[in-house]
């Protein structure tokens, strides 16, 4: 019997101690995973404090397990992560602190970009430029001058700091590609010259064939049918003046960009030009008087005699190409006004040859006894067309 319960008691205290083990095994097993889950030594912990509260927990468990089976293998490896994890958690404090500070930085320089960026940023024209050069153009050269005054500004508030890197990091609400995006900023505060210089040599290749353009198509209409503008004439009579007037206009901008630019650029002009005065010789000998223009009547032709007489000609002929007024009602039937129009055979001063325009004349309708008003009539003469024709 003594022997019996000499082996029962050491099989007891073998079978205690073995289940001990294992828990003990299996504890630190666990706190092991823990720890690299959310203490990564080799990296920085997603949340600290996570971190920080399993470091603490292990660490209690860690001190009591007995001394016995602080010797198992899954302790030994839970106690030498958890004391590198306890030497580095300041470390990452530290980081951390940094990090926070960095991106309250961060932010002040991404607010300040953006009020930058609002008060200096890239101009619309001058991102046209870069972007869609040929989809707009921009003749007027006091605007881009001022385009230019803006773009130095610009340049002067972003370059130096656009070449440090200063707004690499820089965080917006814009997409990269946007006009108000850190590296278009950069971009064009940097190559603007580029971009606006290569949009001004467009402009002023646009000039140049607009006014070609226009020259050929108003004497090919002059020699086929006699149409004309006033504010044309210039333009054909005296080409040379035209072509000092662009190189005048533009000569600032070109040297701002660094443009050479001289009468010879826009030479083209003054040649397609040189054919006018004897086509317009030979389209003033032609009549192109309308042959329906054959009914008068006084107060018509009044208003019409006062509308050339304000723009300074003379009056040679009137003829209104219909019998009677062309009456216009509301929906009621009531009269609103009435019209008559017929042709005018006109001279300017110094002009040898005759201007044949089309007129129509309105008088509108005042109710009751009072009928219709007298014919009005009112016309620009640089604006308004007109046909060559002879003075008979």
């Amino acid at each position: 019997m003594k022997k019996i319960a000499i082996l029962s008691l050491f099989f007891a205290f073998y079978l205690f101690g073995e289940q001990y083990d294992w828990q003990v095994r299996n504890s630190m097993k666990t706190n092991l995973e823990q720890l690299n889950k959310y203490c990564p030594i080799e990296s920085h912990p997603e949340d600290l404090d996570r971190c920080k509260s399993v470091v603490k927990n292990i660490r209690k468990a860690v001190d009591n397990v007995e001394t016995q089976n602080q010797k198992i293998a899954e302790f030994i490896k839970a106690s030498e992560y958890l004391v590198k994890a306890e030497k580095k958690i300041p470390e990452w404090e530290n980081k951390n602190k940094q990090d926070a500070e960095a991106k309250k930085e961060a932010s002040k320089l991404s607010d300040s970009f953006r009020n930058l960026v609002r008060e200096h940023g890239v101009i619309g024209s001058l991102w046209g430029m870069k972007t869609d050069p040929k989809k707009y153009i921009q003749e007027n050269a006091d605007i881009l001058l001022k385009d230019v005054e803006k773009a130095k500004k610009m340049e002067t508030v972003f370059l130096e700091d656009c070449k440090a890197g200063k707004y690499d990091n820089v965080s917006t609400f814009s997409k990269e590609g946007s006009s108000d995006h850190p590296k278009s900023v950069c971009d064009v505060a940097q190559n603007w010259k580029t971009y606006f210089k290569s949009y001004a040599e467009r402009v002023l290749l646009y000039v140049l064939n607009k006014h070609k353009s226009a020259i050929t198509a108003h004497l090919k209409n002059l020699e086929e049918k006699g149409e004309l503008y006033e504010f044309d004439i210039p333009r054909l009579e005296k080409p040379k003046e035209v072509v000092d007037s662009l190189v005048l206009t533009y000569s600032p901008l070109a040297k701002e960009l660094g443009i050479e630019l001289t009468a010879d650029y826009f030479k083209d002009i003054i040649e397609l030009a040189k054919p006018y005065s004897q086509i317009l010789k030979k389209t003033s000998t032609k009549n192109r008087w309308d042959a329906k223009a054959k009914f008068q009547d006084k107060s018509v032709s009044a208003a019409f005699k006062k509308a050339v007489y304000d723009n300074g000609m003379s009056v040679s002929k009137i003829g209104l190409t219909h019998s009677d007024w062309t009456i216009y009602k509301n929906s009621y039937g009531i009269p609103t006004h009435k019209i008559r129009s017929g042709y005018v055979l006109s001279k300017a001063k110094n002009e040898k040859f005759c201007r044949l325009y089309y007129f129509t004349a309105r008088s509108e309708f005042e109710g009751g006894k009072k009928g219709y008003t007298l014919p009005r009539f009112s016309f620009e003469k640089k604006s308004t067309g007109f046909t060559i024709s002879s003075c008979k």
